[in-house]
């Protein structure tokens, strides 16, 4: 796993899933016994729309409101807990339902909501409003827009207790932005107004301090961290909070040297912050496992109330991070003899090769509660060509003894093996089922989750996207398709939500080279043209004319493949629309870097997942192994092994996301996250074709 980067340090500790190599994989065919289990549908469960913005919002107000659900600090929570002070604020304000929005995730319908309230309210409520939006912005991780948006706030206007959560999250976005000394300001602020304020939950005592806790990391002051660190822990309730606290308290003092630990460590046991020194010590200076573990009895003898958790301990005889349970038996499902062989080809080679780039677990040594090394073996199943077969495919590879079933791959067998009440063995399926829109009796199981390369979920970040950037009107091209009907229906749903208005639609067919008559009909040329034939006909003479574009066209989705897009992004501007912005999905860029291919593609904004956007071969080690053992098959299936190499990876992370689904894996394919379904979304990332070659843009 790429480590997390520095905007994302508020996630909690990613613990990837580590294996051994030189396990034996092993390939199965499908069975021919009878299916298993009942095949009901399960029941439907919608997404309710929000009402359109209104006019009276700024521009500046549009841009700030797209918050997505991603991470939030350890030990956190998403919304205010049970008879915590925001809750009984909501319910006085009538925002009870909003609260509930932010509390099952849907942060971004909760600001909508919240920001459409601040349009409409008088002063003091329309600052309370408006922070609460700012809040959820941060929830969602769109730190820039979160600082834009509290910087609206007057807080002159809010009461202690606001005035209070108004300098958190200030101190927040300090961190976010990597200004810890802004963020030490904010903190020293909320201290002098927690004696103003004459109710404060454990809540806000716990943000507090991990606050503190994350300005002095940043300052460098890391004993202080960890100081911080011992604080908060009381107020934890949550094991794994407690648990990831811990492993920051270690991995702050372990930034010491162990002659700075020794010095440090000025009082003896029971002092809790001076057990965490010596055993950082320990850590540090550990050589030989067995005298080590001997060591750690000892440190544990004379802590015996020391709060740190036997899993710490074990950590660092292993000298490694602490990584989640995973199956011992996988089956990976894949159609490896239709027409799709080649496409999942190279999920399973993606998914091998970041099984085979683990580094091999280290021994557990005696004496100590260590986690046991997980040595898994791979089936591999052919799902054949019918994708009714994946219920027999699926019950020979639980007669196998699989504990985790990878697959399959095609959306009518995700739809086939999604319409089982339940599942006896945990599915990571790698489409998107269409159940839950159509379903009447039943949820899809619990252990059902789904990972995909979704372009409506691409569709759908590009109307977020173009949102943010201040546009209202757009205009939209994609191939005459179900694959361009899908793609246009998910833009244009996302961007009515927001508000937005959709002037021209036009599809073009994907076969051909030449697109000047849809492209004519998108700007309105045609029409122009035919109005300079009227006059000519009607005036019986020859008239001067230059066609004229509409110019009521704020930016252009275009939804196309590689070769698509570069035929219509320069047929654009030979229709005088050189100008007008132009939004696609990551299928108009090939995942290879090409500047004479797209030399006319300049100015096309796309989003696209960090594999193909991340060059530094520092970070992609395992990439440019694929490209070296697979040159021709993953220059056209680049995406595909990023997605076999996700499925393994995020296995391990499941539990955690499902436990939290304000956290996030840093994935190949988009930073990773749990919706309500159990269907992992991706974030992507964001360039634009400068000169033919894709730049990342900057979050800030």
């Amino acid at each position: 796993m790429r480590s997390t980067p520095p905007s994302t340090a508020r996630a909690r500790w990613l613990m990837s899933a580590r294996l051994p190599m030189g396990v034996a994989t092993t390939y199965k065919t499908p069975a021919s016994t009878a299916s298993f289990i009942d095949t009901a549908p399960p029941r439907p469960h919608t997404f309710p729309l929000m009402s359109n913005l209104t006019q009276s919002l700024t521009l500046l107000g549009r841009r700030l409101l797209l918050g997505l659900l991603v991470l939030l600090l350890a030990g956190c929570v998403a919304a205010p807990p049970p008879g915590s002070q925001g809750e009984a604020e909501a319910t006085a304000s009538g925002t009870a339902e909003l609260e509930q929005m932010a509390a099952d995730g849907r942060f971004l319908d909760a600001a909508l909501a919240y920001s459409k309230l601040a349009a409409e309210a008088p002063s003091p409520q329309r600052e309370h409003y408006t922070l609460r939006t700012a809040e959820l912005l941060m929830l969602g991780n769109y730190v820039p827009q979160a600082y834009q948006m509290l910087n609206e706030v007057d807080a002159s206007q809010l009461d202690p207790s606001l005035q209070l959560r108004h300098a958190l999250l200030s101190a927040d976005i300090a961190l976010a932005r990597q200004r810890p000394d802004e963020a030490q300001g904010a903190l020293d602020r909320a201290e002098t107004l927690l004696a103003e304020v004459e109710e404060t939950g454990p809540q806000t005592l716990l943000r507090l301090h991990q606050l503190r806790a994350g300005a002095f990391a940043q300052q460098g002051n890391h004993l202080e961290a960890a100081r911080e660190r011992v604080i908060l822990e009381p107020l934890l309730s949550d094991p794994e909070a407690v648990l990831a606290n811990q492993e920051a308290i270690l991995t702050e003092l372990q930034q010491l040297t162990p002659e700075a630990l020794a010095a440090l460590q000025t009082a003896g046991p029971p002092d809790v912050l001076s057990g965490w020194l010596e055993l950082a010590r320990l850590g540090r200076s550990m050589a030989d496992s067995q005298q080590g573990g001997a060591d750690l009895v000892n440190w544990r003898e004379r802590y015996p109330n020391h709060p740190a958790r036997d899993e710490i301990i074990a950590s660092i005889l292993l000298s490694r991070p602490r990584v989640l349970p995973l199956p011992k038996r996988i089956a990976l499902i894949l159609p490896l003899n239709n027409r799709f062989a080649k496409a999942a080809a190279a999920v399973r080679d993606g998914f091998l090769a970041a099984y085979y780039a683990q580094p091999e677990n280290s021994p557990t040594a005696p004496g100590l509660d260590a986690p046991a090394s997980v040595v898994p073996s791979i089936n591999v199943y052919d799902a054949g060509d019918d994708p009714a077969l994946i219920d027999l495919v699926y019950e020979q590879a639980v007669d196998d003894g699989a504990e985790f079933v990878v697959g399959p791959l095609s959306k009518q067998a995700v739809n086939q093996l999604a319409g089982h009440e339940s599942l006896p063995v945990p599915v990571l399926a790698l489409n998107y089922s269409e159940r839950h829109a159509e379903a009447r009796d039943r949820p899809l199981p619990d252990n059902f989750f789904q990972l995909g390369l979704s372009p409506e979920q691409e569709a759908q970040q590009v109307a977020e996207h173009a949102w943010l950037d201040g546009y209202s009107r757009s205009a939209i091209i994609t191939p005459s398709s179900a694959w361009g009907t899908r793609v246009a229906r998910a833009f244009s749903e996302r961007w009515l939500q927001f508000g937005g208005h959709v002037v021209e639609k036009q599809t073009y067919d994907a076969k051909k080279s030449d697109y000047s008559l849809p492209i004519r009909r998108l700007l309105n040329v045609d029409e122009s043209e035919q109005r300079h034939r009227n006059l000519r006909r009607l005036l019986g003479v020859k008239l001067e004319f230059t066609p004229r574009r509409r110019q009521d066209i704020d930016f252009i989705f275009m939804a196309a493949g590689s070769r698509q897009a570069r035929l219509i992004r320069p047929q654009l501007r030979f229709h005088h629309a050189p100008k007008v912005p132009v939004y696609a999905t990551s299928h108009s860029f090939s995942g290879h870097i090409d500047a004479d291919m797209d030399r006319d593609m300049d100015g096309v904004t796309f989003a696209d997942m960090p594999w193909t956007l991340d060059t530094d071969s520092g970070t992609h080690s395992l990439k440019a192994e694929i490209e070296q053992l697979w040159p021709a098959a993953s220059k056209r299936y680049t995406r595909l092994y990023a997605l076999g190499v996700d499925a393994y990876r995020v296995i391990g992370e499941l539990n955690s996301l499902r436990r939290n689904r304000a956290e996030y894996y840093a994935g190949e394919t988009g930073d990773l996250y749990l919706d309500v379904h159990n269907r992992l979304q991706r974030r992507l990332r964001w360039a634009r074709f400068e000169r033919g070659v894709p730049q990342p843009l900057s979050e800030f």
